[in-house]
C-alpha cells in the first residue's frame, strides 16, 4: 500500500476516535517559558526576558521556509524548478543522481524512506547534510545512489517533490553545508512592541546569542528522547525500550497519552501491543519496528532498538546535546565566563567528557561507557567542538499587520529558533489569542519572486493551527 493511502487511513481512523472525544485531541497553546527551557538544560537570566514579547511559529507551515546552503555558497531554494538542473549535466554512466528535495510537513527521514521504497534500494543509498523541519517549507540537496532515472521520474508525493537533477560521482556527506537560510514569519499579538525588538535585534547582531540547542534536538512533542540516550549509556536496554514505547509525551495529546499508558499496562505481551499500534503504521511507525522484533525476540532488548537506528544515533546525541546546554547555563548562572567552544560528549577523547564530568556522575555515569554503545556500530564517534556563541546574518527584516518576517542565515548546526528564543517567547500548537491566521507568501512579501506556486502544490497537506485539523478533513 502506498504511503499516501496509508496515511489516508490513519486520518479516517484518527476521525473516528476524534467524534467519541474531541477533548482527547484538543491541543493548547504551548508557550517554550522559562520552566520549560530549563528541562532541556536552557537557561536565560532574567534581563535577557525583559522587554520580550510572545512570538507565534508556524501558524501555517510556510511560516517557516528553510533553504540550505552548500559550502559553496549555493542556496537550494524552495520555489518550483525544472527537473533537470539548467547548468549542470546528467548522464547515466554517472553512478550518482543529486536533486534538490523540496518538502512540507513531512521529516527528511520519511521522504528520504519513501523515496527509497519507490525506487527499490536502501535507503542507505540516498545521503543528505542535515535533518530539516518536519513543521516547515524546507529544501535539501540530496544524492541518490544505484537508482534509474525513469524511476526517479516516477516519484510523486504530496509531501514532497524533486527538481534540479544532475548526476556525478560521490555522495552527499553529512555535515556538507555551510548552514541554512530562513525565511520565517514570526505572528505576534498586542505584546508585542517595535521598539523593545529592534533593540533586542541590534544586541544580538553586534554580541552574537548563546547557541544552545533548542526544543527540536529533543524530540517534539514528548521532549525525552534525550532520557533514553541516557539509558543507553548505562546499558539500561530494557528500560529505553519501556520508557520509549510507554512514557508519556509532555506536549502529546490525551489521546495518544491514554496509548503510551495502555501500552504500559500491556509491555511485555507484545501481539496486545502491536494490536495497540496497529492503526498508526506511519505515525508510530518507530514503535511498531521495535514491536514487531519484540514479538519474535522477546527479550532481545538490544536488537528491538537496532530496529530504528537514525533514532538511537539521535538520542545518544540529544543526550550530549542537553549536556551542552546545561555547561553553558551553569557558566550564565555562576556568572562565570562561557568557554568560546564545548565538546560533546559523543568522542573516544576523554578529555571531552571530563567537562561534564558533575553532570554524568549526577546521571548515574561515572566512566566512560564505550562498551554499552557497541551494539550500536552505526553510532557516529567523532570530536565535536561546538561554538557556544553565535552570530546572524540578517538579510531583511519586515513587520507588518500579522508580526515579523525575517530572512536571515545561520551557520550549520546552529537553531532558528534558539535564535528566535532570544527575541521572543516562542509559542507553538493552537493559540488562545486571536492571532491572524491568513496565508502570506513570505518571499512576495519581502520583494522576492513569490512561491506561491509552492504553496498551491502543497495545499492539500496544510493547515493553520487555529483550525480544528479534524473538522478540515472532515
Amino acid at each position: 500500500m502506498e504511503r499516501k493511502e496509508i496515511k489516508e487511513q490513519e486520518i479516517k481512523f484518527l476521525l473516528q476516535e476524534n467524534k467519541k472525544n474531541p477533548e482527547l485531541f484538543k491541543r493548547e497553546e504551548i508557550i517554550d517559558d522559562i520552566p520549560f527551557l530549563e528541562k532541556i538544560g536552557v537557561f536565560f537570566a532574567e534581563e535577557q526576558k525583559e522587554n520580550i514579547s510572545n512570538g507565534y511559529l508556524k501558524i501555517w507551515p510556510h511560516d517557516f521556509i528553510v533553504e540550505e546552503t552548500s559550502k559553496d555558497g549555493l542556496v537550494e531554494t524552495v520555489d518550483i524548478d525544472e527537473f533537470f538542473d539548467r547548468d549542470k549535466d546528467f548522464s547515466n554512466e554517472d553512478l550518482t543522481i543529486y536533486a534538490t528535495l523540496v518538502k512540507c510537513m513531512t521529516s527528511t527521514f520519511e521522504a528520504v524512506e519513501e523515496i527509497s521504497k519507490t525506487l527499490g534500494i536502501d535507503k542507505k543509498n540516498i545521503q543528505f547534510a542535515g535533518i530539516k523541519d518536519k513543521d516547515a517549507l524546507t529544501s535539501q540537496l540530496i544524492s541518490i545512489r544505484g537508482a534509474d532515472i525513469e524511476r526517479v521520474k516516477e516519484i510523486s508525493s504530496p509531501y514532497f517533490f524533486l527538481k534540479n537533477i544532475y548526476s556525478g560521482k560521490g555522495a552527499v556527506e553529512v555535515g556538507s553545508l555551510k548552514g541554512n537560510k530562513f525565511t520565517i514569519l514570526v505572528r505576534t499579538d498586542k505584546s508585542f512592541n517595535e521598539k523593545h525588538f529592534l533593540k533586542n535585534l541590534e544586541e544580538i547582531k553586534e554580541n552574537g546569542f548563546f547557541n544552545f540547542f533548542y526544543s527540536q534536538r529533543f524530540g517534539s512533542p514528548r521532549f525525552i528522547n534525550w532520557f533514553w540516550g541516557l539509558l543507553i549509556l548505562r546499558g539500561e536496554y530494557r528500560n529505553a525500550v519501556l520508557s520509549f514505547l510507554s512514557s508519556e509525551g509532555e506536549r502529546e495529546v490525551g489521546y495518544f497519552k491514554n496509548i503510551r499508558k495502555e501500552i504500559k499496562e500491556n509491555f511485555g505481551k507484545w501481539d496486545k501491543v502491536e494490536e495497540i499500534l496497529k492503526p498508526f503504521p506511519l505515525i508510530l511507525q518507530n514503535e511498531t519496528r521495535v514491536v514487531k522484533y519484540l514479538k519474535k525476540h522477546p527479550s532481545d532488548f538490544i536488537g528491538a532498538l537496532s530496529q530504528i537506528p537514525e533514532q538511537i544515533q539521535l538520542w545518544t546525541f540529544a543526550y550530549g546535546s542537553l549536556l551542552f546546554n546545561r555547561k553553558i547555563s551553569e557558566c550564565i548562572r555562576e556568572n562565570k565566563e562561557v568557554p568560546e567552544r564545548l565538546p560533546l560528549i559523543l568522542s573516544k577523547d576523554k578529555n571531552d567528557w571530563i567537562e561534564y564530568y558533575d553532570f554524568l556522575k549526577e546521571d548515574g555515569i561515572s566512566t566512560l561507557p564505550l562498551n554499552n554503545l557497541k551494539p550500536f556500530p552505526h553510532i557516529q564517534w567523532k570530536k565535536r567542538l561546538i561554538k557556544t556563541k553565535e552570530t546572524v546574518q540578517i538579510h531583511n527584516i519586515k513587520v507588518i499587520p500579522e508580526g515579523v518576517i525575517l530572512s536571515f542565515s545561520l551557520p550549520k548546526a546552529c537553531y532558528a529558533t534558539t535564535f528566535l528564543s532570544h527575541l521572543f517567547y516562542l509559542i507553538s500548537a493552537a493559540p488562545n489569542e486571536k492571532i491572524q491566521d491568513n496565508t502570506i507568501d513570505l518571499k512576495k512579501e519581502l520583494g522576492e519572486e513569490d512561491i506561491q506556486d509552492v504553496l498551491e502544490r502543497f495545499k492539500d497537506i496544510s493547515h493553520s493551527k487555529t483550525q480544528n485539523i479534524f473538522t478540515k478533513e472532515e
